[in-house]
């Protein structure tokens, strides 16, 4: 009986190429479309799940709120760890400190190979005990002894490769900095992408001063507990909060005006989608996109599968007489059901088939798109093969079920009497998919010209700086008091403005927030809390920063050692009219005073979903990144020029550079991808859409074949019957454009919302997106409809 079932089928879906085709087609490519979107997602909420003790692990966060000045910091304090110890509920602690947060060590570290020192950046100290904690394989060497002793390093098996060329490199010798010689006690098995930390060096935390550091203020420690199963989460927080508030600078000052601070212990498998935490290890994911494409995926298998039962209750006429014949000959509707099913699960079958194939030829297109490594793996095949059987089944039998329900009840005596000839016109079901598809495409339209155009804005936003012909020469620091004169000698350099130095530059990731306090004994309640950075004297003139009021640094008046000039922020956070000469206190390893001499406009230097902050530059001959102002039509020879003079300074030093606009833009790439991805995909559900209007235009112009053929008789013209096969679509998707707009107005504002600086959603955006979706639809009925009035009317008739 199934066998017999199949071959109907395949007989019937051979007969009706057309139809088939097109249901193959847009199956296919809605199939495809969310089984990448599904890998997608699959990555994203996979990260950190490799940790065996995945659902025990978290990391303690500080939320803090103090005058007015409020955030959320990834880092704790170093002596916590030793107090959580005692703690019944906690079985493991472990401390991990990037190297952008050391504050007596150098942050930079260069790695000897051969004659060459390679930065390298993906460094972190670490406890013996990591291995307790991470689930880190070690390939050689013993994880509970490779972190005891200072100057020990576990490197990764490619690191190890990469220096070594083999990984049997434990005994070896480390250079770093051309003064500190780590021995290699481990190697590890690479960390796997899907972790919110991708280190390939961790070196022992007793090596560095910072680990002899004591007191409660230094609060850049990644602290992570492994807790004891049943731990009670909220109960341990408290706990936790008590003692930072015990043991902080003023315990009352927590108690006061709406202060808090509270510690939160993040879930480990939260941290890359859900953490939004400043000094994060990583850039994380954002779950509100996870939502988002998961959203769409639902929403272009839905379109496909309204195709489907579109096409298959639209093309009910040419199928009643057969459906008449065999209820006639003796068939039950149970077996029509099953029939029509059979087909639906066939067709559902085959544009599986296909898909997986669209899949795995598009799959490396799509990680250039997403910056992902998928790949169909024997791992992923354990969740890939019983999901796609069970969308064979689910979407065979949903998109088929109103089909086999609505064709196999048809009345055998009206449908031979041709009662049911103009089957497709009574559809009202089919018109509200009609409309429910294309809400879905304009919703899609809306929400990319809205992200396009955030996009945009973003790109060519005047940032209080400028980021044009910007060349940053990095890593300067290495060469000592050279760089100075290598600064000197680019700046007298034909077609260069201007060059200034410093590790701090509006795109750069290297922060340094401080305290400055307006007046003495130093009170916690007045602070104003700022980006602190050191700046040599052509810092402002090189990066177009404007100066509103006061004065630039100058090398000629000595106390501008002690001086500061500052952002507009920064006056109203201050709360005073007239800063200029307005003495301001810091405190760190003694009190230091510095004098405002200038005001600055405000610019910005973070992401533009956050409101400018306040930030003091401070004069100092800090080694850093050399910035130069590039005015030059023959770059490549300026570059050459650069390089040459580089290398005669430093001949063993890797020559690294990059320029602003391209770093600002790294800054803004997840949102860039975001958009790519989203246009892409809007793309793929428009067309899915109108390859089933398509399919009901052909079906409707060949249902309505003898009216047309009448109507050219009595003299209709081409663009009246065009006009009339048109019409009833074209409501249709109008009734989509009311449906549609409002829902993708107020969603996309809430997007923005996540942004400080944002552009709107203008009612032109709107009225766009209407007109390219009648444009779109006129467009792909018109084929079909002009081919009907343009056929000659005596094929249609001559049957009569």
């Amino acid at each position: 009986m199934i066998r017999n079932y199949i071959k109907t089928a395949y007989r019937s879906l051979l007969k009706n190429k057309g139809f088939t085709a097109i249901n193959v087609l847009g199956l296919s490519v809605g199939l495809a479309t969310c089984l990448l979107i599904v890998f997608y997602v699959v990555d994203e909420l996979s990260y950190d799940k490799y940790n065996v003790n995945a659902d025990r692990i978290y990391r303690i966060t500080e939320n803090v709120k103090l005058h007015g000045n409020e955030g959320s910091y990834a880092g704790t304090e170093k002596p916590l760890m030793d107090a959580l110890k005692v703690f019944p509920q906690i079985e493991k602690v472990v401390r991990l400190i990037p190297v952008n947060s050391l504050f007596l060590s150098p942050q930079k570290f260069y790695i000897r190979k051969g004659n060459s020192n390679i930065q390298e950046r993906n460094i972190v100290f670490a406890e013996s005990n990591l291995f307790d904690v991470f689930t880190l394989h070690m390939i050689a060497g013993s994880p509970s002894t490779s972190l005891t002793e200072p100057h020990s390093a576990v490197i990764t098996e490619s690191t190890a490769k990469k220096y070594f060329n083999k990984t049997d490199v434990v005994g070896q010798t480390l250079t770093i900095n051309d003064t500190s010689q780590y021995k290699i006690t481990g190697v590890i098995k690479d960390v796997p992408s899907q972790s919110h930390f991708n280190y390939d060096f961790f070196l022992s935390y007793s090596s560095i001063p910072e680990y002899r550091a004591s007191g409660w203020g230094y609060a850049s420690l990644h602290n992570y507990v492994l807790l004891k199963p049943g731990t009670d989460i909220k109960n341990l927080e408290a706990e936790i909060t008590k003692l930072q508030i015990k043991n902080s600078f003023s315990p009352i000052a927590w108690t006061t005006g709406g202060n808090y601070l509270r510690a939160e212990l993040k879930p480990l498998l939260d941290i890359h989608l859900r953490s939004t935490s400043l000094y994060e290890l990583n850039k994380g994911g954002s779950i509100q996109y996870v939502y988002i494409f998961s959203l769409i995926a639902i929403f272009i298998l839905l379109i496909a599968c309204v195709n489907f039962m579109n096409l298959s209750t639209a093309r009910s006429s040419n199928r009643a007489k057969e459906v008449g014949v065999r209820k006639v000959l003796g068939s039950a509707r149970k077996y029509l059901i099953f029939q029509f099913l059979t087909e639906s699960i066939l067709i559902t079958l085959v544009s599986t088939i296909i898909a997986v194939v669209i899949v795995m030829l598009l799959m490396p297109l799509f990680n250039q798109m997403a910056a992902k490594h998928l790949s169909i793996t024997a791992n992923s095949l354990s969740w890939l093969l019983p999901s796609l059987l069970v969308i064979v089944l689910v979407i065979g039998l949903l998109a088929g079920s109103y089909p086999a329900f609505f064709l196999s009840g048809f009345q055998p005596i009206e449908v031979l009497k041709g009662k049911l000839a103009a089957g497709f016109k009574g559809g009202f079901l089919r018109s509200f998919l009609v409309v429910f598809q294309f809400s879905i495409s304009i919703f899609l339209i809306i929400g990319t010209m809205v992200i396009y155009n955030q996009l945009n804005y973003i790109h060519n936003k005047n940032l209080g700086f400028n980021r044009n012909q910007m060349l940053v020469i990095k890593n300067t620091d290495i060469l000592g008091k050279q760089a100075k004169i290598l600064k000197q000698e680019i700046k007298q350099m034909p077609g260069v403005a201007n060059a200034t130095m410093s590790i701090y530059l509006p795109t750069s990731e290297d922060r340094n927030v401080t305290g400055l306090f307006p007046e003495l004994p130093i009170d916690i309640k007045h602070d104003v809390l700022s980006e602190f950075w050191p700046v040599d004297d052509d810092y402002m003139n090189t990066l177009g920063i404007k100066l509103i009021q006061g004065r630039n640094f100058s090398s000629q008046i000595a106390s501008d050692t002690a001086a500061m000039i500052v952002n507009e922020a920064f006056v109203r956070k201050l709360g005073q009219k007239d800063p200029l000469n307005k003495t301001l206190y810091r405190d760190s390893y003694g009190i230091q005073p510095y004098h405002i001499i200038g005001v600055m406009k405000d610019f910005n230097f973070s992401s533009l979903r956050d409101e400018i902050k306040p930030v003091a530059l401070y004069y100092s001959e800090d080694r850093g990144s050399i910035t130069a102002s590039v005015k030059t039509a023959n770059l490549s020879a300026l570059m050459s020029q650069i390089e040459d003079r580089w290398k005669n300074l430093s001949p063993n030093q890797q020559f690294s550079y990059s320029f602003m606009d391209q770093d600002f833009d790294a800054t803004y790439r997840s949102e860039q991808r975001v958009g790519t991805l989203f246009i892409s995909f809007s793309t793929l559900a428009i067309l899915i859409a109108c390859l089933g209007l398509f399919g009901l235009a052909a079906y409707a112009a060949e249902q309505r074949n003898k009216e047309i053929g009448i109507r050219k008789v009595l003299g209709a013209s081409v663009s009246g019957i065009v006009s009339m096969l048109s019409m009833n679509f074209i409501k249709l998707v109008f009734i989509s454009i009311l449906i549609a707009s409002p829902l993708a107005w107020y969603i996309m504002n809430k997007w923005l919302q996540d942004f400080a600086y944002r552009t709107a959603v203008h009612w032109w955006i709107v009225a766009l997106a209407g007109m390219v979706a009648v444009l779109i639809a006129f467009v792909t009925i018109s084929f079909q409809s002009i081919r009907a009035a343009l056929a000659n009317p005596v094929k249609s008739l001559r049957s009569e």
